[in-house]
């Protein structure tokens, strides 16, 4: 649910307020954060119930990110009332302030909320409660938090509702109200502080959660209608798509229904809006099967789109809410938790577990305890999970990225590897050497390996140190984050156990993507491409992923390597002239000593083999002016990087 249009970018502003107790950041290592099992999943903070002025339990919740401040907030449904929490720093949440249920002293297991731009639309299964209307900009004015709050419009149209879903035209369409026959009751919120009611959906009775999308998928003849595709749980279970956008005339497209029905419960649509992948929250309990997911070809509307398939999780636990962002399926599956599928191969059904975080340590079973609600929807890539019990969950999804590329140093044409020889003579340190060489990290630096790394051998066997950058789509001169990472013979990229993905903190997003060397040209991708919680791989030594700028690497055969010979590391490959990189090598082995030769993890050994030389066979020096162009000496090789 929820206006992801209205959704802004995070900005560097602050706030201030009293801070909530909560847990501290713990990062996901060797499967588990603290006491929660994960997989590339952090855990950076958790709010209990009590924290966050409720009791017993929480129900499902939302996000919103103040256009003029850019924080981001947690929306949570408790028994009682509303919590808002302040994220602008998410390892130390803030309890903005609470919105009392409008009943006084109610206490219901059920409260959803949903935004519109500015404004929060909160509905309850309380007898009265109808829908109020909170305007969010009110959050960033609190100086002594946690506060208070009360509801600036209330709409008394209906008594109470199960669900709620907010559009992006101005509309709220209420589910399982006391009117309509529990079907779609439609409230008019283009003046928020003025809601109306705009229409009902009656036809097919008791729908339990809706999703309307603004139809732009491959059946032209709806193409810009707004869609409702509704949920009903209940006798038969099914899913209906209804023409929503008349709000006084709704019309019923088609009916569709798939064997094993329980509880149709919630789904949501890929971008393309070609499939649609559902939850049923009571097969697993009443056929014993583990959590499956089923998706639906909608590209006919006006037909019952066919079940392509199921993906069939790897626990019995009970699923609930699921959302599609970025190519990615964020499922709350109860004693699971929060669980990330990759949707790669989705026209059949072929989804895979990219990451995980458990919020509910005490079994996988089929139940209703654990994750209840996820928001994977704000720009900084928190992710909020509502746990029934055991509270707030803010958490940090890492991404995983394969590289490869190819130093021309060590590059050896006829076995196409890189040669190994500062691993071989032991010269390779454990600790990464940019930050000594006054590279500024965005977000790494200091990574460290062990020594059992290095005995690895063969075409895995380390060749050196590099740093993988994550630049910005718009700006690639804006580096978002950075990794010390270490070089396979085969030029691939790995973490610091010398075979994983190197793995980032930021978004999901599509980055322009750059590797650096201490002493060879950097090179960077042409266009910006995905990277994903779900491992992405991208080659930038065969071709098939396009460089950015002119001759941006060597062409050797048919590989593309990085350019050798900057160890004056101002990237610019110079021969002569001031701040060349021929001279340097020459100091190294003693100045007035051309034939001597140095040993060690030196800058200017530019073939990585170890060893310093100014003359002779294999020298560090001729390379330097075969790349500027050989008979032109006083030629400039420009690193291709913006």
């Amino acid at each position: 649910m929820g206006m992801l249009n209205f959704l802004r970018s995070r900005s560097l502003f602050g706030c201030f307020g009293i801070i909530a107790q909560a847990s501290a950041q713990t990062p996901c290592v060797n499967g588990f954060a603290g006491i929660y099992p994960c997989d590339k999943v952090d855990l950076l903070s958790r709010m209990s119930i009590a924290q966050l002025g409720g009791q017993t339990n929480l129900a499902d919740l939302w996000g919103w990110t103040d256009p003029v401040t850019g924080v981001e907030y947690a929306l949570v449904g408790m028994r009682t009332g509303t919590a808002f929490v302040n994220l602008n720093n998410p390892a130390v949440p803030v309890l903005t302030g609470v919105l009392p249920s409008h009943i006084s002293g109610s206490n219901t297991l059920w409260r959803d909320v949903d935004v519109i731009g500015n404004y929060a639309y909160v509905v309850s299964e309380t007898s009265g409660h109808g829908m109020q209307i909170f305007d969010l900009t009110r959050l960033r004015n609190v100086v002594t938090p946690p506060q208070t709050f009360t509801e600036d419009a209330h709409y008394p149209g209906f008594s109470n509702c199960h669900s709620l879903f907010a559009d992006n035209d101005g509309f709220v369409f209420c589910e399982g109200t006391n009117t309509a026959s529990g079907g779609l009751h439609v409230v008019n919120v283009q003046n928020p502080l003025a809601p109306v009611l705009a229409g009902t959906y009656t036809q097919d009775g008791y729908i339990h959660e809706n999703l309307v999308i603004d139809y732009n998928g491959p059946d032209l003849a709806h193409v810009g209608q707004d869609i409702s595709i509704n949920f009903h749980s209940g006798s038969p279970d099914r899913i209906t798509f209804v023409d929503v956008t008349n709000k006084t005339d709704m019309t019923r497209l088609n009916t569709t229904t798939y064997v094993g029905a329980s509880i149709t419960h919630q789904g949501w649509v890929t971008p393309d809006h070609r499939y649609l992948l559902m939850n049923d929250e009571g097969d697993e309990i009443n056929q014993g099967h583990t959590t499956r997911t089923r998706i639906f070809n909608i590209s006919d509307l006006d037909n019952p789109a066919p079940l392509v398939g199921y993906y069939s999780g790897p626990n019995a636990s009970t699923d609930h809410n699921l959302y599609v962002n970025k190519d990615l399926v964020w499922e709350s599956n109860y004693s699971s938790g929060l669980r990330i599928l990759a949707m790669d191969n989705i026209s059949t059904a072929a989804l895979s577990q990219a990451a995980f975080f458990d919020t509910y340590t005490t079994n996988n079973a089929a139940n209703y305890d654990g994750a209840w609600g996820n928001y994977p929807f704000f720009n900084s890539g928190v992710v909020v999970v509502s746990d029934y019990a055991n509270g707030l969950f803010i958490l940090r999804p890492r991404l995983s990225l394969r590289v490869r590329a190819l130093l021309e140093g060590p590059y050896d044409a006829n076995t196409a590897l890189m040669h190994d020889s500062l691993r071989v003579r032991g010269l390779l340190p454990l600790v990464e050497p940019y930050t000594a060489l006054g590279y500024t990290h965005v977000g790494g630096g200091g990574e460290t390996t062990t020594a059992s790394v290095f005995l690895s051998n063969g075409a895995n066997a380390i060749v050196d140190w590099v740093v993988l950058e994550l630049r910005n789509s718009a700006n690639s001169s804006v580096v978002r984050e950075s990794r010390c990472a270490l070089i396979q013979r085969d030029g691939d990229i790995v973490g610091m156990d010398g075979l994983s993905a190197v793995q980032f903190t930021s978004a999901v997003g599509d980055y322009h993507v750059a590797v650096r060397h201490r002493n060879h040209l950097g090179i960077m991708t042409a266009a910006p491409v995905r990277v994903s919680v779900a491992e992405k791989s991208y080659n930038l030594a065969d071709g098939s992923t396009p460089l950015f700028g002119n001759a941006p690497a060597v062409i050797l055969g048919t590989a593309n390597a990085m350019w050798m010979g900057n160890v004056f590391r101002d990237g610019q490959l110079k021969y002569i002239g001031t701040d060349n990189d021929r001279d340097p090598v020459l100091l190294r082995v003693g100045g007035t000593t051309p034939n001597n030769t140095v040993t060690g993890y030196w800058l200017e050994d530019a073939t990585l083999d170890g060893v310093v030389k100014y003359i002779g066979v294999g020298n560090d020096r001729d390379p330097m002016l075969v790349n500027v162009g050989s008979t032109i000496p006083n030629n400039v090789r420009l690193e291709q990087l913006p």
